[in-house]
């Protein structure tokens, strides 16, 4: 009698395969801007921050505690590791989702190949961000909406996934905004019995409660309720650009240019003939692909591009959708052979950039940090400019010195490293503290400036390093 072995999915095999990707392709050390302040924070063990309780991301802190206990040896890279779970998570989803929706197992292997090689989720699955686990629960409610056709049940794998996905990132009130009413009207229609929809609901607590529990507890300690709402929707200093209703054009454009950069034209032909095609059948699916779009393509932030990654989950899933409808083979092949051509169009932007020029209005100057490079590689394991800065940084100013980092978005990979190199003694300014400033200059101890820019020059008195200036001691 034979014995039948189990073969695994091709799901969890494509997960498996953009899991091993992103490791081995992402960062192993501090980065720049948020993703310094993630690995800083959760290699700290401090949940808050300085910039209110919607920068918290309490799923994400949590996934990054448990991997930097199971990986201990390299933190930066161990906080990556959450980055590359949930995109391998993602792409194991639109693989189910599309096989799903179409019974289709090429048209599923090509949607999740082309997110798996989509230059900017490939990016940002190996940096430490919090936008592939909102991208992977979006997939999995996505899920949820599909298996509702034959499984009312599904419901309560949608209210789990929306109550993770709040306490991960603010975009589930997005997703909420249309899963409520469906829900509501999937009562009203008796398709599903107020027992289900409770029980839904209580899921959804379940799941919110990282950042639920969060705000309740930040509401008792502060005494208050409506800052604690407000800074849970929108952060301290942020509420302009969340509610903004004209789009800053330029961050538009940089969106959808790394959108076409993610998907080359064939994707995005595809992704169109998929959306025509199942419009109708799939209004709940169209409508978290709308709002998701909407919303981030008028925030008026210079990262607005970052806050388009879970709608990139949804592109790959509609192009898996057009796919369908291609019938001639030899299509499909070429189909598939421009996909796996893409990480060499990745190879050679950066050179045509330089070379062309486009990027030299927008570039930012940071020290030992190609920004061609670093925008248009998706792999970050050589992308250590952040690094290197901080550690000069810190040796500069050693044993007892101040830094004054002018560069707010380096001061977390500045911060790190005084924890990692064990200099506790170094003193961390803003330009803006001239008291401290003041103090510094007097106690003859060295005093360092971190500048924002390589384009700057000292002024006099400050000694030029590579990266940083030391202030000259007059005898």
């Amino acid at each position: 009698m034979k014995k039948h072995t189990a073969v695994p999915s091709p799901a969890l095999l494509l997960g498996i395969l953009a899991l091993v990707l992103y490791v081995f392709t992402g960062s192993r050390t501090i980065q720049w801007q948020d993703s310094g302040q993630f690995t800083l924070r959760i290699g700290l063990g401090h949940l808050e921050n300085e910039w209110g309780l919607a920068m918290v991301h309490p799923l994400h802190f949590f996934l990054g505690q448990i991997a930097i206990r199971l990986l201990p040896g390299n933190i930066p890279w161990a906080v990556t590791g959450v980055s590359a779970l949930g995109g391998a998570f993602t792409v194991g989803l639109v693989y189910a989702c599309v096989h799903l929706a179409t019974g289709q197992k090429r048209a599923a292997l090509y949607a999740a190949l082309s997110l798996m090689l989509a230059h900017t989720f490939w990016r940002f699955s190996g940096l430490p961000e919090v936008y592939t686990l909102s991208a992977a629960l979006l997939m999995l409610q996505v899920y949820g909406l599909l298996k509702l056709k034959t499984d009312p049940d599904a419901w309560r794998l949608i209210g789990l996934a929306n109550g993770l996905s709040w306490a991960n990132h603010n975009f589930a009130l997005l997703e909420l905004a249309v899963l409520g009413p469906l829900l509501l009207i999937h009562l009203r229609k008796k398709r599903i019995s107020p027992a289900l929809a409770l029980r839904t609901g209580g899921l959804w607590i379940l799941g919110s409660l990282p950042y639920t529990a969060l705000i309740l507890r930040t509401m008792l300690r502060e005494q208050s309720v409506f800052p604690v709402i407000y800074s849970a929707l929108f952060g301290h200093d942020f509420s302009g650009a969340v509610l903004a209703t004209t789009p800053v054009w330029i961050y538009t454009a940089t969106t959808l240019a790394f959108v076409l950069l993610s998907f080359p034209a064939l994707p995005l032909l595809l992704t169109g003939l998929g959306i025509r095609a199942h419009a109708k059948p799939l209004v709940p699916v169209l409508a978290l692909f709308l709002i998701h779009s909407l919303f981030v393509l008028r925030y008026n932030v210079i990262d607005q591009y970052t806050f388009y990654i879970p709608a990139m989950a949804l592109i790959a899933f509609y192009a898996g959708l057009g796919f369908q409808h291609i019938s001639r083979p030899l299509f499909q092949n070429a189909a598939f052979a421009l996909l796996l051509l893409q990480p060499l169009l990745y190879a050679a932007a950066p050179a045509v950039i330089r070379n062309t020029g486009l990027l030299r209005p927008f570039e930012r100057h940071k020290p030992f940090r190609d920004d061609a490079n670093y925008l248009f590689h998706p792999w970050s394991l050589h992308e250590t400019s952040a690094a290197r800065l901080a550690a000069e940084a810190i040796e500069a100013a050693a044993p007892d010195g101040t830094l004054i980092v002018e560069d707010s978005m380096a001061l977390y990979a500045i911060e790190w490293k005084r924890h990692t190199l064990n200099h506790p003694e170094i003193t961390l300014l803003r330009p803006a503290d001239f008291e401290g400033f003041h103090r510094a200059a007097l106690s003859g101890r060295p005093v360092i400036w971190v500048p924002a820019s390589t384009l700057q020059k000292p002024p006099q008195g400050w000694i030029p390093g590579e990266a940083v200036w030391r202030l000259e001691v007059k005898p």
